[in-house]
């Protein structure tokens, strides 16, 4: 059973405690990052990724803790969280197609493999060799109460991202219908609503991810209109947080890492 952390209104207080001591990094504009307290929501530092154009996506890599990024010419990069420097990784084997649609950068920590996703399109990368395997396009299970919808997935990311864990799952923001979704297969890229998030005047960039601790507790941030929220997995509902400020920019990535 994976663990997941309820985050109910009653339960915030004691799931943010949990939560503390945790840096989240954004990315805004084309190659911005912004750190932040994930307890106190104060603005850490900030800094520009040296050696790429443009960012597509950020995200901690669980199996070595590193920070890697996805350039726009396809260039996978580890990120210096001190400095910003951007180091060459890998080139992907395969483009992905980019047009108006947010890009999804997030690892599945138990095959150490990203995910990276827009529109429908659906990719699954090892960052070491840049091999891109074209996974199943985005598509809602028959019996979803949503299915006759259009997949608008704008943030996504997986559980349990600490380590090399024996299990894990994807969970998916759609910016279209306001709600959690879970991509119960993610290399099929089938998909099955669990919820509306239930926020008021959400924008249209949502930024998404899955704090995991070394006990395996995982507590989940989405950011939207620079507002963090928390969400409970289990129904979808989402719970403001508070507002981060310092932070100029439309926010288009979250990763949550260890305090550094």
């Amino acid at each position: 059973m994976f663990r997941i952390a309820a985050v109910s209104a009653s339960a915030l207080a004691l799931s943010v405690a949990a939560a503390a001591a945790a840096t989240g990094v954004v990315l805004t504009d084309d190659r911005t990052l912004v750190m932040f307290d994930t307890e106190t929501l104060e603005v850490t530092g900030s800094m520009e990724v040296e050696g790429v154009d443009r960012l597509l996506g950020i995200d901690l890599r669980p199996a070595d803790n590193t920070l890697v990024g996805v350039a726009d010419d396809m260039r996978i990069v580890t990120i210096d969280p001190a400095t910003g420097a951007a180091t060459d990784l890998s080139m992907m084997d395969t483009a992905l197609e980019v047009g108006d649609m947010p890009v999804i950068v997030d690892f599945n920590p138990m095959a150490d493999r990203l995910r990276l996703m827009t529109g429908s399109t659906n990719h699954r990368v090892n960052v070491d060799t840049g091999e891109v395997t074209v996974d199943g396009s985005l598509n809602w299970t028959p019996e979803d109460e949503n299915s006759e919808a259009v997949p608008m997935i704008a943030a996504a990311a997986y559980i349990n991202s600490y380590g090399t864990p024996e299990a894990t799952a994807m969970y998916n923001i759609d910016a279209g219908l306001g709600a959690l979704l879970q991509q119960t297969a993610p290399n099929d890229g089938t998909l099955a609503t669990i919820g509306m998030l239930t926020i008021e005047d959400a924008g249209e960039a949502m930024a998404f991810d899955v704090q995991t601790d070394a006990e395996g507790m995982n507590m989940a941030w989405l950011i939207t209109n620079n507002t963090l929220h928390s969400v409970d997995l289990d129904t979808g509902a989402a719970t403001a947080a508070g507002e981060i400020t310092g932070i100029d920019g439309e926010i288009r990535d979250l990763t949550v890492m260890p305090a550094m």
